[in-house]
């Protein structure tokens, strides 16, 4: 954490829960953002150009642990969902542990330089729980639980308390990461393994309402889901599913009071769009949909209900979802994309998504996602294009120009930077 005081200076300062600030500053005390406001009342010790400085960024679905498919590989193309799956297991059961931890800790490094500051991290026994404790970022780390067979099941949720045993406050080199569970999937994980994680009362994740073959066989059973889960031995013909619809899985009985990060929801059935609406929650759970937007429109799936569901008062933060599929872990390019594919979303709007709802979403909200005083200064320097705008969002949004630098708690930990 920074000792003292810093004032930088930008050509914008985005602060998200207000307007942009042409020629802004941030002011940095102890690693808190102490004042955010116009250059012409402080004078800056940094002035960074023609430049934005946004908060951190929050990538609110990933899988730090999976590379690309192949070699060379960035694009994680296959010719349906189904036909991608069997790859990526294909490719896990030959992927070591140490290979884990190793592309966690390449993985991350990666994500940190293209401006997060909070990940939710899907992880395998975790494996990227070293990696997200010991760097420069906040994070909550997902163990994953999965298993429709009993054996399987007992297998996977031994191994996540195990290790959840095992996690120690010392063990942190920056005290900023929580653990959490991930039942992977209705169509991969039981029943029970769902309810067991709602009863622990920890953060939890799970893929939901991802592609229409896991729609088919939660209401019959059959399809090109259930044969590649017979082909790798997943299936078990005694599967009792919790429910017909994805949204049982976390709105049916007791799983209502959880904390639920949803990974995609593309298929979620509208009429359960204001089931996640914060106010629908019995004790002030969160529930919140993260939507990848290019591993989405890698398969070719439906339009993703985002604006519905928000219109209806949902929360929507953004994800990469993993090297497997897509090009790079960085939340900047998922924004810049769907501005691309939608531009009539509010530039305010999704920076939002790319920030304080993810931060809301993982219950860090009070401490960052947005530049306020009292927050972390957990921040992101991007280079801007040589150029004006009316709109000062869409120097954002449509430009190439990368992150410059990332800060966490007031330090450079990316860019040029690093060390001041």
């Amino acid at each position: 954490m920074r000792r003292g005081t810093l004032t930088l200076q930008a050509r914008f300062v985005f602060p998200v829960e207000s307007p942009p600030i042409e020629q802004g500053c941030v002011t940095i005390k102890e690693g808190r953002i102490a004042w955010v406001g116009p250059a012409s009342e402080r004078e800056a010790d940094i002035d960074l150009g023609n430049a934005a400085i946004v908060p951190g960024f929050v990538n609110a679905h990933t899988h730090l642990e999976l590379d690309p498919l192949e070699d060379g590989d960035r694009s994680g193309l296959a010719d349906d969902m189904v036909s991608w799956l069997r790859r990526v297991v294909g490719k896990r059961r030959v992927t070591t542990e140490e290979m884990l931890r190793a592309a966690a800790v390449r993985n991350l490094a990666s994500a940190i330089a293209a401006g997060t500051t909070l990940v939710a991290d899907v992880t395998s026994a975790g494996a990227s729980w070293d990696a997200v404790a010991s760097a420069a970022v906040r994070g909550v780390v997902f163990a994953e639980l999965i298993g429709l067979k009993r054996e399987r099941g007992l297998f996977t949720s031994e191994t996540a308390w195990q290790w959840l045993g095992k996690i120690r406050p010392e063990n942190q080199v920056v005290a900023c990461a929580r653990p959490g569970l991930s039942p992977h999937a209705p169509y991969s994980t039981a029943g029970w393994l769902y309810h067991k994680a709602a009863g622990s009362r920890m953060p939890l994740t799970t893929h939901l309402a991802e592609f229409p073959e896991e729609l088919r066989l939660l209401e019959n059973r059959d399809g090109p889901l259930r044969e590649f889960l017979q082909d790798i031995g997943a299936w078990d013909d005694e599967w009792d599913p919790i429910g017909p619809r994805p949204s049982d899985y976390i709105r049916k009985g007791e799983l209502r009071r959880a904390d639920w990060l949803i990974a995609h929801g593309t298929y979620l059935d509208p009429d359960d769009f204001w089931q996640l609406r914060p106010e629908a929650a019995p004790d002030g759970e969160r529930v919140a949909v993260a939507y990848c937007p290019r591993t989405h429109a890698r398969f070719g799936h439906a339009p993703h209900p985002y604006r519905k569901l928000i219109d209806k008062g949902a929360i929507v933060c953004i994800g990469t979802d993993s090297l497997a599929s897509t090009p790079t872990l960085s939340v900047l390019d998922e924004l810049r994309f769907l501005h691309g594919r939608d531009p009539s979303i509010p530039g305010g709007l999704l920076l939002a998504m790319g920030t304080l709802f993810g931060a809301w979403a993982l219950r860090a909200d009070s401490t960052t996602g947005s530049l306020k005083p009292g927050k972390s200064a957990d921040l992101a320097v991007i280079s801007l294009p040589d150029r004006d705008d009316r709109d000062p969002f869409l120097l954002l949004f449509e430009s190439t120009e990368p992150v410059d630098s990332t800060l966490f708690e007031g330090d450079f930990v990316a860019g040029p930077r690093v060390g001041e």
